[in-house]
This record gives structure tokens, sequence and C-alpha cells, in this order.
């Protein structure tokens, strides 16, 4: 079974640490089609959790795969196609349903392969040049934030280096556009059917504030978001 999956119901996504792809990521699972059986309280970071002074940046939410992570701990390496697909199930409570996003850092560095064993599924990759996400990065909490984990990126300086690492990937792999939600989503080869505001707010309370400090219908909020991204996409 393994060995024929070919990912038609995944979206592998993938950008450096500071790419503020959380927060696109989190507009795509708005739409129905998204299985979001992987969030868990466990799996939740905002900068206010370390400073409750912060205004609201960070928007780490679900599982998040790679290395020192409950799940995805070789992905650096990305030994073989069937333990990769056991670490993707893992923290899932219901796999059947819907679409799922898995979203790891280290992705970038196996674009290939990740096309080779899953060709039926979408990657994603969202880029933000290596200064600017670097400094984000340190921002929204650096070293300090509790989820996801970055022990493996060692100091600041080897951080550099493999953001650089990682966006040269990117951009060697994927052409970039600025979408808006709508537009990805379609690109993604999702339904365009969103949950109404009021299932939004009850599942991620973060969107109600925001909406409603903007005054902005949450997709209207989500757009702005996606928009000033480059985002990539191969289907």
């Amino acid at each position: 079974m393994e060995d024929s999956y070919t990912g038609h119901d995944l979206i592998l996504c993938m950008g450096v640490p500071g790419s503020r792809w959380s927060g696109s990521i989190r507009a795509i699972q708005t739409c129905k089609d998204i299985n979001t059986s992987d969030d868990h309280p466990d799996r939740i970071y905002d900068k206010s959790d370390i400073d409750p002074t912060a205004r609201p940046l960070g928007w780490h939410r679900g599982c998040y795969w790679g290395p020192y992570h409950e799940y995805g701990h070789n992905f650096d390496i990305l030994p073989n196609k069937q333990d990769a697909i056991k670490q993707f199930r893992a923290p899932f409570k219901s796999w059947d349903d819907g679409i799922k996003i898995i979203k790891s850092h280290w992705f970038s560095y196996h674009i290939p392969k990740l096309r080779e064993w899953f060709p039926e599924a979408k990657l994603v990759a969202f880029y933000v040049p290596e200064d600017e996400a670097f400094e984000w990065w340190h921002e929204v909490g650096g070293w300090d934030i509790k989820y996801p984990h970055y022990e493996w990126y060692q100091n600041d300086q080897r951080m550099r280096e493999q953001i650089e690492i990682e966006n040269t990937n990117i951009l060697e792999h994927f052409e970039l556009k600025n979408y808006n939600l709508e537009e990805l989503t379609r690109e993604l080869g999702l339904s365009g059917i969103f949950h109404d505001q009021e299932y939004i707010f009850k599942w991620d309370p973060k969107i109600k504030t925001m909406s409603e400090s903007l005054n902005k219908h949450y997709t209207e909020m989500l757009n702005s978001n996606i928009r000033r991204i480059r985002t990539g996409v191969i289907c």
C-alpha cells in the first residue's frame, strides 16, 4: 500500500524559518477540504506565550515535522518513503478525511525526492529573502520560540547559512507568485469553499481577534497575509 501511495491527498509545505509561512498555511486550512485533526494544544505558539506584552506575532498551529520534533525527526535525511508516510500519518486523529498539510522546513532539501515519491501531491514553497526571514524569525521569538523546534540550526551563524541553502533550493524548483487566498486554493485544486466565520472564530480565536481589530471578514484579513509572501506551487 505505502509503496503505491502517490500522495494524492497531500499538500507538502516548506519555507525557511521566518518566512511567515505559518500564517499562510493557516489561511489555507480555513478551506473545508483540509483535514486539521493534527491540531493540538501542545502544538501552538504565539509570541505572547513568552512575552504577554508582545503584539500578536507568530501563528504556529498544528504539527510541524522535522529533527527534534515529535515526528519527522530524520527529515533532514528523509531516508525512505515508507517511514516518511508513517511520520506523516502519526499526528492526525483521522487520516482518511480530507487533504492533509504536512509542513517541514527540511522539505526544501529533498524537493526532487518528494516529487518522485509523491507525484500526485502538491508541493508549496513560501519565500522571503534571507535577511528579512532571519530578522523576522528573531522578532517572533527566535531561539525562545517554544514550537516548532530549531535545535537543528544550532546558532545564528548556522541559521543564516541554512536559510540561504533552503531559499536557494526553493528558487531553483519553484516559480514564485503573489497569490490571494482564492487564487492559491484554486491552484492547489481545492474547492474554494471556506468554513463560515462563526466556525472559524471558534476553531482559531486568533483569527477572530485579528479580524475584529481590522473590522474585516476573516478571509479578507487572511488575504493580506498571503499577498505579501511570494509562493510557489508544484502540482
